[in-house]
């Protein structure tokens, strides 16, 4: 076969593969969405069990992320820590199939710790850069603050399937948020949200092998993007820490402002605000580690100075 024709098909193949995972993940929304609680405790109940018996998914990565985590406590203790983390992420994914159902009451799941913190920040006008990681429910703190009334914009990272991601981004803009895609134009997109005075809301926590930059990260160096310090540095838009853990039965977001001891030079600044918000997040996951995703391999990129592969 020539190359030409080797080409197509898998461009082909590529688009089958799209709309089977478009129908496979609308199809279980639409599920979810009309779930009883007691179907998707269930639902939870059988997806915890198919990922951590079945398929073991990520088993070994959570292992080792758990090792370098937490060195101090015994195998038996970490390996607790592993397990709750599947019952808890089985958990999470019910949430996020039944989140359409939650359009218009949100306030009946998610509660506001410490709303103040937020609306402080914003009567500075000059927008607000919040930040979170793959910790607690990540995805229901954009509807939840929406709902209350706050202008909120998402900077998403593009997926690789169109389909799916306009599904999501459809989705979140049922409950008003609007997105943004990583792409030539977020940066444009992201300047004229703060202008606006709005929230930019965006994760922080994820390996980044394009980026020069590396934090301290429970002991251990992990890359880190320079874009929530690079908006920072050039407008002071005020950085506010968001988590959303499952506590009892409910949702609790909590704020965080976090300040920085600016010195005017570029490389030193930037490190300064990557490591206190990681810091910051870190001390966070410490109160409840069953529920950060340590199935992503946080630590994949190394610095020169630590250049070992760990995974």
């Amino acid at each position: 076969m020539t190359e030409t024709g080797n080409s197509k098909f898998s461009k082909e193949s590529f688009k089958i593969r799209h709309r089977f995972e478009y129908f496979l993940f609308s199809s279980l929304k639409r599920w979810g969405q009309g779930a009883s609680e007691n179907l998707l405790r269930r639902g939870a109940l059988m997806l915890d069990g198919l990922l951590y018996y079945c398929l073991r998914i990520c088993r070994k990565i959570v292992k080792i992320n758990l090792e370098f985590a937490f060195p101090k406590l015994s195998s038996m203790e970490r390996k607790k820590i592993a397990r709750e983390n599947y019952r808890w992420f089985a958990r999470f994914c019910m949430d996020v199939l039944h989140m359409d159902a939650w359009k218009g009451r949100t306030s009946e799941m998610v509660y506001c710790q410490n709303p103040e913190i937020l609306d402080q920040a914003l009567s500075e006008k000059k927008g607000v850069l919040l930040i979170s990681g793959h910790f607690g429910n990540w995805e229901m703190i954009p509807p939840a603050l929406a709902e209350k009334g706050y202008k909120v914009v998402m900077y998403v990272g593009r997926q690789t399937n169109p389909l799916t991601n306009q599904l999501q981004n459809t989705a979140r803009a049922g409950f008003g948020v609007e997105t943004i895609d990583k792409g030539k134009r977020a940066t444009l997109q992201m300047g004229r949200a703060l202008a606006e005075n709005k929230i930019i809301a965006m994760l922080v926590d994820q390996n980044d092998n394009k980026s020069d930059l590396f934090v301290n990260f429970f002991g251990k160096l992990a890359s880190c993007s320079k874009g929530t310090a690079a908006f920072h540095l050039l407008r002071r838009s005020p950085v506010v820490l968001v988590t959303c853990p499952y506590v009892g039965n409910r949702l609790e977001i909590n704020f965080q402002h976090i300040p920085f001891e600016l010195t005017g030079e570029q490389e030193k600044d930037t490190l300064e605000v990557a490591q206190k918000i990681t810091s910051a997040l870190e001390k966070v996951i410490r109160q409840y580690p069953e529920q950060y995703f340590w199935m992503h391999r946080r630590w994949r990129a190394r610095p020169p100075q630590d250049p070992e592969p760990i995974y």
